[in-house]
């Protein structure tokens, strides 16, 4: 990306992409976007030149740049890729993991958990957008904190990719409850338990039946789009 406005486009955009404000189909319009954050369109055009090549946007005749829709045989092939490379990650993880990244680890896991906390004491609703999105930031970062220990640069660019487009599908797919919420919770301290005790083989099974769970989850609410709450 050759400047730092294309930079700031980029990451404002993609996070726009995780948090579901874009949501698949919707349109890109340059200058709106080069408008919000000040700048030409020139740097708008850039990133989203980007966006198109990791596969996060179409270009498309009449219509322009469209945030992707992303079909049923994609998703669960997104998600066999990450069955594949993920419970690697987290075995290199366990054997490499810095305390730092321990430490981060921990506290996405804490936030998560005092998320669902509350809203199972009714101080928030796991409707609400703000809390949506906060309980998919520190998950998010849970996942890249495992992701950026492993040490493989190419491995982390594919697994982080993979990550934003089930993430985008599943973010305008359905809404948390405690108990989605409460188990990806229980799901991330088995994670975490086994990090933490250097315990490689854990890690890898405890992160790929994170994996398949989280595509049950997804395939269910596609089947079912007016079904608000999962139940395991």
């Amino acid at each position: 990306m050759s400047t730092t406005h294309s930079r700031r486009a980029y990451d404002h955009l993609k996070s726009k992409l995780i948090s579901g404000e874009l949501a698949p189909g919707s349109r890109i319009l340059y200058g709106p976007v080069g408008k919000e954050l000040g700048i030409s369109a020139t740097p708008v055009r850039e990133a989203i030149g980007m966006l198109v090549n990791e596969g996060f946007v179409d270009l498309v005749p009449q219509l322009g740049a469209v945030v992707r829709k992303i079909e049923r045989e994609e998703l669960i092939e997104l998600y066999e890729m990450r069955e594949a490379l993920e419970p690697y990650v987290a075995e290199k993880a366990a054997e490499r993991m810095s305390e730092n990244h321990l430490q981060f680890l921990q506290q996405h896991y804490l936030a998560m958990q005092e998320i669902t906390q509350q809203v199972l004491t009714g101080e928030v609703d796991a409707e609400d957008m703000k809390t949506i999105k906060s309980f998919e930031e520190h998950d998010l970062a849970f996942h890249k904190t495992i992701l950026d220990s492993c040490g493989n640069e190419i491995m982390i660019r594919t697994v982080e990719n993979s990550h934003v487009l089930t993430r985008i599908f599943s973010t305008n797919r359905h809404r948390y409850d405690a108990e989605l919420m409460h188990a990806t919770c229980e799901d991330h301290e088995r994670i975490l338990k086994a990090l933490l005790q250097g315990d490689a083989i854990a890690a890898q099974v405890a992160m790929r039946q994170h994996i398949r769970k989280g595509l049950e989850v997804t395939l269910h609410f596609t089947a079912n789009p007016a079904d608000r709450r999962w139940r395991l």
